[in-house]
């Protein structure tokens, strides 16, 4: 409920107009007289947000003002994409964060680790428009391996899963790499050494298992997002989901989908740390004592 009201409270003081916008220069005083009307923006702010709380408590999140359709079904529609995309990101980077860091961590002193580490300081760096820019500018131009935006094939897909998945997978891995260094240095895991079981039994059965409470954490917060809309990404890619629909519909003030955005991604957000909860309880049996 706070997030709503601050984001409706926020829209509706920037600076432009929806209608200006929807009807264009040429409009008479008149017709966007009779517009503001028709959408409820000549009612003063409190009464607006009264009348979109009412509706948003039946799901009803309005009407798009440039499109004319339901907010609901527009932003449902777009969710899909940005749902493909989030998952195939976070699949990346478990398959190649989690091993990694576990190995980085084991062979900690070594040239691969050190070669490790410095490879995921630069993914850590590179700004995610820059890194979509240049793949595009590779791989499409000048390779013509891979269509350079859009979602009509699975092809499609490649470029901005990497995009979003090197800074992930970047700190995901030296997360992984520094927990997974502590808990060896814990007096169990030296008990464990001292019983004789073997490197690998103490790896699954106590290092990771413990390792990896922080890393969900992380994770959680990470798929949040995306589940939100990689706003930069998606546009980059013009790959069609939330966070695409998002910055279009701040560009022509259309209020309704942009809030109904808005709400997405922080219903995205609670539930991601719903999946985070149980994930603690499937990995750490303290967690199911508590």
């Amino acid at each position: 409920m706070a997030a709503v009201t601050a984001t409706f409270i926020m829209l509706r003081i920037a600076p432009g107009d929806p209608i200006a916008v929807l009807l264009g220069d040429m409009a008479s005083d008149a017709e966007i007289a009779d517009a503001r009307q028709a959408y409820g923006l000549d009612l003063p702010i409190w009464q607006q947000l009264m009348v979109y709380l009412g509706r948003a408590s039946t799901l009803d999140f309005g009407q798009s003002i440039a499109q004319g359709t339901s907010v609901r079904e527009l932003v449902l529609s777009h969710f899909p994409h940005t749902l493909l995309l989030a998952a195939s990101t976070m699949l990346v980077v478990i398959i190649l964060a989690l091993p990694i860091g576990i190995y980085t961590a084991v062979r900690k002193g070594q040239s691969a680790s050190h070669a490790t580490n410095a490879a995921s300081l630069v993914a850590l760096s590179l700004p995610e428009f820059w890194t979509g820019i240049v793949m595009i500018l590779i791989f499409s131009r000048m390779l013509r391996w891979l269509p350079s935006g859009g979602a009509e094939s699975g092809w499609s897909l490649i470029m901005p899963t990497i995009t979003l998945a090197l800074p992930l997978i970047a700190v995901n891995l030296r997360l992984m790499s520094t927990e997974t260094i502590n808990v060896l240095r814990a007096p169990y895991i030296t008990m464990a050494r001292a019983r004789g079981l073997p490197r690998g039994s103490i790896l699954r059965r106590h290092v990771i298992r413990n390792a990896l409470i922080p890393v969900v954490t992380v994770g959680g917060i990470q798929l949040g997002h995306l589940l939100g809309g990689a706003v930069i990404v998606e546009t980059v890619f013009n790959w069609p989901g939330v966070g695409q629909l998002l910055i279009r519909s701040i560009g022509i003030r259309d209020y309704p989908v942009v809030q109904g955005c808005l709400i997405l991604m922080t219903f995205s957000v609670i539930v991601t740390n719903m999946l985070v909860d149980f994930a603690y309880r499937l990995i750490d049996p303290r967690f199911r004592r508590g």
